[in-house]
C-alpha cells in the first residue's frame, strides 16, 4: 500500500463476506488502523425467493454472517447498514431500465460509484473516520508534482479492477485505501490462511450479485411480469434489411451475441444493432461488428478533463477487453468521442468505456452509440 497514508487512523472497510475484503480488514488492522467493518444490506429477503439468491451471493445473509465472524476474529467492530433503497434505485432499477431501452448495462460500475462510495462516505463522516477501504485490486497513487490522487491499475493484471472504478474522483481517492492493489490473488489467499480467516476458501463470485445464475434475461422478464408489462414481438433482419425471423423482445439480445438468436441464417451471424424505435434486431457477419469510433456520455474525468498527450489514450470497452489505442475528443465535461486507431469489435451501448494513460485511469463513461 502506498506510504502516503499513515496508520493510527480509523478506516471503514466495506466487507462483503468474501476473501478479498476480509484480507483487506486484516491487513489494515495489522498496519495499525482502527478498523470498522461495514457490510451493506442490498437486497430484501423476498429477492432471495424470487431470484434464487444462493448463500455465496454478496446479497445473502450467509455472506454478512461471514463478514461478522471475520470481524469478531480480528477483534474489530462490525455493522450492517441498510442500503437496500439506494441499491434498488441506483443499480437494480437502472439495470432493468437499461435493458428494456435496448442497452447492456454494467451494474458493478454503478454500484461502486453510487453505493460503495457515496453512502460509505456519508457513514465515514458520521462516524468521524479518516478513510474508507475496499478489497478492489487497484492502487491510489499521489502525484508528487500535481498533488492529485490518481487511480492506477493493480499489479495483478488478471484481477485488477480499475475498469469498474472510473466513476471515482481525485477527492474520493484522497481518503480511499486499496490494500490489495500491490498483491496478487494467490498472495491474498495465502494471507487469508495465515490470518486464519473463515473466508480463506470462499469461492470466487463471477456473477452479478443480484443475478447469481447470470441469466439476465430471466431477471428482466421476471421484472416485466411483476410490473405487468409485456414486449411486442419484432423482426430480426440482416444488415441489408432482409427479414430473417422474429424475436420475442429486443431486451433478450445484446451486441455481439451469436447464440440463442432463434434464426437459421446458414452461417454464423451476430447481433450488430438493436433498433428500439422500429423494434428490430439487426444481425450481420463478424466484420459488421467492427467500429472505428464511439460516443460516450455521463463521462467522469478523475482529475479533470485531459489535454495534450493525455488525449492519446489506451481504451477498454469491456472488462476483459485487452484495450486499444485511441484519441479522445471531449465534448464539454460529460461527453466524449473516442476515435480508435484500428477498428474494435462489438461496441455495446450501455457498457462502460474506460480511458488509461499507461497504468493511470484518466476517466470513463457510458457508451451511447458507435459512431463508425
Amino acid at each position: 500500500m502506498s506510504n502516503i497514508f499513515k496508520n493510527n487512523k480509523t478506516v471503514l472497510v466495506a466487507m462483503s463476506g468474501g476473501v478479498d475484503s476480509s484480507v483487506t480488514a486484516a491487513l489494515l488492522k495489522e498496519q495499525g488502523f482502527n478498523v470498522i467493518g461495514i457490510t451493506m444490506r442490498l437486497s430484501d429477503e423476498e429477492d432471495a425467493s424470487i431470484y434464487a439468491l444462493p448463500d455465496r451471493s454478496c446479497c445473502s445473509v450467509e455472506m454478512a454472517s461471514r463478514a461478522r465472524r471475520v470481524c469478531d476474529h480480528l477483534g474489530v467492530p462490525h455493522y450492517v447498514v441498510d442500503f437496500r433503497e439506494a441499491f434498488r434505485k441506483q443499480v437494480k432499477d437502472n439495470f432493468y431500465g437499461q435493458y428494456i431501452n435496448g442497452m447492456t448495462p454494467n451494474p458493478c460500475v454503478r454500484c461502486n460509484t453510487h453505493i460503495k462510495w457515496k453512502p460509505l462516505v456519508r457513514k465515514k463522516n458520521i462516524l468521524g473516520a479518516d478513510f474508507i477501504a475496499t478489497g478492489h485490486y487497484a492502487r491510489v497513487v499521489k502525484n508528487e508534482i500535481t498533488g492529485a490522487f490518481e487511480l492506477h491499475r493493480g499489479v495483478d493484471r488478471r484481477k485488477e479492477q480499475t475498469y469498474f472504478l472510473w466513476g471515482l474522483t481525485g477527492e474520493l481517492l484522497s481518503f480511499t485505501l486499496f490494500p490489495l492493489g500491490e498483491l496478487t490473488k494467490k498472495r491474498v489467499r495465502a494471507l487469508a490462511k495465515k490470518y486464519n480467516l473463515v473466508t480463506a476458501n470462499t469461492a470466487e463470485s463471477q456473477e452479478i450479485c443480484f443475478i447469481p445464475d447470470n441469466d439476465y434475461r430471466r431477471y428482466v422478464n421476471e421484472r416485466l411480469r411483476l410490473d405487468g408489462k409485456t414486449f411486442n414481438s419484432g423482426e430480426i433482419r440482416d444488415v441489408s434489411g432482409k427479414l430473417l425471423g422474429t424475436h420475442n423482445g429486443y431486451h433478450n439480445f445484446t451486441i455481439g451475441q451469436r447464440k440463442r438468436l432463434g434464426i437459421a441464417a446458414g452461417k454464423p451471424v451476430y447481433v450488430t444493432e438493436i433498433n428500439t424505435d422500429e423494434n428490430v434486431v439487426v444481425v450481420g457477419n463478424e466484420d459488421a461488428l467492427l467500429s472505428d469510433s464511439l460516443h460516450a456520455e455521463s463521462v467522469n474525468w478523475i482529475n479533470g478533463i485531459p489535454a495534450g498527450d493525455d488525449l492519446n489514450a489506451w481504451v477498454k470497452i469491456r472488462y476483459r477487453d485487452p484495450g486499444a489505442d485511441a484519441v479522445l475528443q471531449p465534448e464539454g465535461s460529460k461527453n466524449v468521442t473516442v476515435l480508435f486507431k484500428n477498428p474494435v469489435r462489438a461496441v455495446t451501448p450501455g457498457q462502460s468505456v474506460v480511458f488509461y494513460k499507461d497504468d493511470r485511469v484518466i476517466g470513463g463513461g457510458i457508451i451511447s452509440k458507435k459512431a463508425g
